[in-house]
């Protein structure tokens, strides 16, 4: 009886530890405490990117290079990406007349700490950072946060950043087939005119 014990805390172990390597813990973008974020905007901040227009070459793809500055640089402070690039409270439904709704609307869709390719950052408060963007179909923006990932301080916001060609068709996309258990690739290889 004390082998069967054994060997089951042994599996018990093995299994929780597969979970783990399987599951890589909790999604990055979940430790965003964006529903505690409070605006603490400062006119000697800011946040460039360049450039502002991406695709000329009917790129999907393309690199972004941020430059930031913080008069009160700490090694917790961090850069959103938002898209669309308007995240304030204005765009936000309201869902009952006596709730305030929060004073951001959005979750950013990928971040990086500020010192991530700046180290000298908590001592000089500048630094810059490149950013892979994918076309989303709508613009960007960038914002400079302070107070760490659980209790964020919006502190700075770039300029607009778009893809010259925000509809341009980018994957193929998967449409039910005929069958329950079918699927049929659809290819868009059309443009939209303005």
């Amino acid at each position: 009886m004390r082998g069967l014990n054994f060997i089951s805390l042994a599996i018990f172990l093995v299994l929780t530890t597969l979970q783990e390597a399987w599951s890589h813990g909790d999604q990055p973008l979940s430790k965003i405490g964006i529903h505690k974020a409070t605006v603490d905007l400062n006119h000697d901040a800011y946040v460039k990117a360049s450039p502002s227009v991406l695709g000329l070459k009917e790129q999907t793809t393309e690199w972004v290079t941020l430059e930031y500055s913080s008069p009160k640089p700490s090694a917790d402070d961090w850069i959103g990406v938002f898209s669309p690039a308007n995240f304030n409270s204005s765009t936000c439904p309201q869902e009952k007349p006596t709730v305030y709704p929060p004073l951001l609307c959005s979750a950013p869709i990928k971040y990086q700490f500020a010192n991530y390719s700046s180290p000298k950052y908590k001592d000089t408060g500048k630094g810059y950072l490149k950013l892979q963007l994918i076309n989303q179909r709508s613009d960007f923006s960038f914002a400079l946060f302070s107070g760490g990932l659980s209790n964020p301080k919006l502190v700075a916001v770039s300029n607009q950043v778009a893809f010259a060609n925000p509809n341009a068709p980018v994957y193929p996309r998967l449409a039910q087939g005929k069958q329950w258990n079918e699927v049929s690739p659809i290819f868009l290889f059309f443009s939209f005119n303005n």
